[in-house]
């Protein structure tokens, strides 16, 4: 997993946002096998949506979609263009790739921002970042995932 994630760093360095996705898949590939969970697809896009009100604005830094198994990513910020941060944008991969995990794995109907949740989404950054390390997060103990 932490050779995938590399190579998605070395694609954004280099702004190939072809060789970005083509290391997402490989990424998520790895990580479903890992689960057990059937792979889904990603794309990778241009720059975030923005989404201004009167007394707010959001950006969407990625999206799952449970009855395609889609994720969306996108690749850079909403008002700079800038290709956004590695650790920024391998965050919101694992994050909706653990929403992925909630349908798949769990059975969930719905995939809520639970402190379980973000553990989770904790445990496979940081594999991903950091494998020769394991991860303890409050009461869960996360152990490196198969390589």
């Amino acid at each position: 997993m932490a050779d995938f994630a590399r190579a998605i760093e070395s694609a954004m360095k280099a702004e190939q946002t072809a060789n970005v996705r083509k290391a997402c898949a490989q990424f998520l590939k790895a990580a479903s096998q890992s689960y057990g969970v059937p792979e889904c697809t990603v794309r990778v896009l241009a720059s975030r949506p923005l989404r201004i009100r009167e007394h707010w604005s959001t950006e969407l830094f990625g999206d799952y979609a449970p009855d395609t198994k889609l994720i969306r990513v996108w690749m850079r910020t909403a008002v700079r263009k800038e290709v956004t941060s590695f650790g920024t944008f391998l965050s919101t991969l694992c994050h909706e790739f653990c929403h992925h995990l909630d349908f798949q794995k769990f059975g969930f109907a719905d995939s809520w921002h639970t402190r379980g949740f973000y553990e989770r989404a904790a445990v496979l950054y940081h594999h991903a970042r950091h494998p020769a390390e394991t991860v303890c997060l409050g009461a869960n103990v996360g152990r490196p995932l198969a390589r």
